[in-house]
């Protein structure tokens, strides 16, 4: 927090916190005229679409047929490209992405790691699919861009300091003070690579090519569900997003945090056995209107994978239809992140719980891309 681009934030951690590159997981603060892509992350967008659907004999293994033929998952994307939601080359960064083939094709993917797919349901009945996903391929080009950028800038800033010294020591004739202030500008530390910030036009460009994957993070979950919807003959009642990594209109920055406004409708999904938290905000300033985007990791995917086993992750997904629960998703076991009860314990100043959203159906996919 003695990092330049935090002086003056009001910065709050998340009760799901768990270890991030350049910050945790579970970060909000406004960093006010400074961004810092890397904070952000690489998934711009990520979120939960919530679709309350009608009750009735839901066919859970018309369901999973639909996903495996219908919607592509992990790094699989469509043969063809899809229709966009913008105009790509209104990113600010689009002559330097690549593959934009891909990210054409990528609309109404799932990807990999904790991204999911739910059919669950809560204790009076009423049924829900659930869409984890986000910004796919685009979103991490944008993310790369911007932090490469950052980094550079920091670099240029940090030579033209030192150049900055040493023309005012020389001005002051007192040039033999200037190996012991170059020491001591060194000894003050740098910026980290991972921290590393942009200002002003940069700021803004970031702030704009962050706010359209946005906008196709939110395209690719609707897809998703638009299209289970129509070839399972479901029928919807309502939907709503609850959205992190990102920087909102209150210019909070959600890094795996979501928005818990007063009133708020939000969804906190837990782990695959246990299900999703429904919640409103409370609009609770001193927790920078936020809340926990999920239960947080209390295992590595490294650790996961050489500790857990298979057959116990069958056993907690008993009675819940998966045809995903394997090898390839056993990082994703629920033994591998903190207790539902343990998130209820540590929001009540935040969010407000209604009731338990239990899975009756789960698709992941094993790769992490």
């Amino acid at each position: 927090m003695r990092q330049e681009a935090f002086k003056n934030s009001k910065v709050r951690i998340m009760p799901d916190v768990h270890l991030g590159i350049g910050c945790v997981v579970g970060f909000t603060g406004d960093l006010g005229d400074k961004v810092i892509p890397n904070v952000v992350g690489v998934d711009i967008g990520c979120g939960m679409l919530t679709v309350e659907i009608e009750d009735y004999n839901i066919d859970l293994a018309l369901i999973d047929y639909v996903i495996h033929k219908h919607v592509p998952a992990g790094f699989n994307i469509h043969r063809r490209p899809v229709e966009m939601p913008f105009d790509l080359t209104k990113i600010k960064v689009y002559n330097r992405l690549k593959n934009i083939r891909r990210i054409e094709s990528s609309i109404g993917t799932l990807g990999g790691g904790n991204h999911f797919i739910e059919i669950g349901k809560s204790d009076d009945g009423r049924v829900f699919l659930v869409v984890h996903t986000g910004s796919r391929n685009l979103g991490k080009q944008v993310a790369d861009i911007y932090q490469r950028l950052a980094i550079s800038k920091m670099k240029k800033g940090s030579v033209q300091e030192r150049q900055r010294v040493i023309e005012q020591l020389i001005k002051d004739n007192e040039q033999e003070k200037i190996p012991e202030a170059l020491k001591m500008l060194d000894a003050r530390g740098g910026i980290p690579k991972s921290l590393a910030y942009l200002e002003k036009e940069d700021r803004n460009n970031y702030l704009h090519d962050m706010r359209l994957c946005q906008i196709y993070a939110s395209a690719n979950r609707h897809k998703i569900a638009d299209t289970i919807i129509k070839h399972a003959q479901l029928k919807e009642i309502e939907r709503f997003e609850t959205i992190h990594n990102y920087i909102g209109d209150d210019n909070i920055v959600r890094k795996g945090a979501i928005s818990a406004k007063k009133g708020e409708k939000v969804l906190i999904p837990i782990n695959m056995r246990d299900g999703s938290l429904f919640g409103i905000g409370l609009g609770n300033p001193d927790w920078n209107y936020s809340g926990p985007h999920g239960a947080g990791r209390i295992m590595s995917r490294r650790e996961a994978k050489r500790s857990l086993l298979v057959e116990d992750l069958k056993k907690d997904m008993k009675g819940i239809y998966t045809t995903t629960a394997n090898i390839s998703t056993i990082d994703e076991s629920p033994r591998a992140y903190k207790s539902m009860a343990e998130i209820i314990d540590n929001i009540k100043d935040t969010i407000k719980v209604l009731f338990v959203i239990k899975p009756i159906y789960n698709f992941k996919s094993g790769d992490q891309d």
